[in-house]
């Protein structure tokens, strides 16, 4: 006996279902986008298991938010924007995940959160996209988000540092010590 193939589920059906709150739609949701949350994520933290509670929480705040995400009148935009607004939630998640480690290490219990807010193609691809994320999970905490948000997001300094609690120059300079570790740390593979 065969078994029927898995069911394709479109998008719009998934938000509709998720915003009346139904839990096999989040599922469905869940499940479809976790590898994309993950990728998004993986590259705010040191390892696997942090990046997986990073990417739950993200879930949490995407279903509690999903009720404000609006559709766009053009269905062929629904996925690029829905996807912009779900990596945004995974990037704010993640920062919130690095200010609040950064508070403990510093002995400070509180800070408001961020407000709410490209996965490879082929196996070589996915090969040099996961060595990048290993060297990159490398790097301390702080050179690790600053390096993500501005050469992976695309984020200025001025913007970076706002996100981060910090000066532009610290930005600046984290960026440059990160490009130097993860140039060194090419260097020892290489050899």
């Amino acid at each position: 006996m065969s078994v029927p193939p898995k069911t394709e589920y479109s998008l719009l059906s998934m938000v509709g279902g998720c915003k009346l709150g139904i839990p096999s739609w989040q599922k469905r949701l869940y499940e479809r986008y976790f590898g994309f949350a993950l990728a998004v994520c993986l590259r705010y933290t040191a390892s696997r298991e942090e990046a997986l509670e990073m990417v739950n929480d993200g879930f949490v705040k995407v279903f509690r938010g999903i009720a404000h995400f609006r559709e766009p009148d053009d269905p062929e935009l629904l996925s690029r924007i829905f996807m912009s607004w779900l990596k945004k939630i995974m990037i704010h998640t993640s920062i919130n995940h690095y200010q609040s480690a950064k508070r403990k290490a510093d002995g400070i219990d509180s800070r408001p959160e961020l407000p709410e807010a490209a996965t490879p193609g082929n196996a070589v691809d996915d090969m040099a996209y996961l060595d990048l994320i290993k060297l990159i999970q490398r790097l301390s905490p702080a050179y690790r988000a600053t390096f993500s948000l501005f050469a992976i997001e695309g984020f200025s300094h001025e913007e970076i540092a706002k996100t981060l609690g910090i000066s532009v120059g610290t930005s600046k300079t984290n960026l440059m010590k990160a490009r130097k570790n993860l140039r060194e740390m090419l260097e020892q593979l290489n050899e």
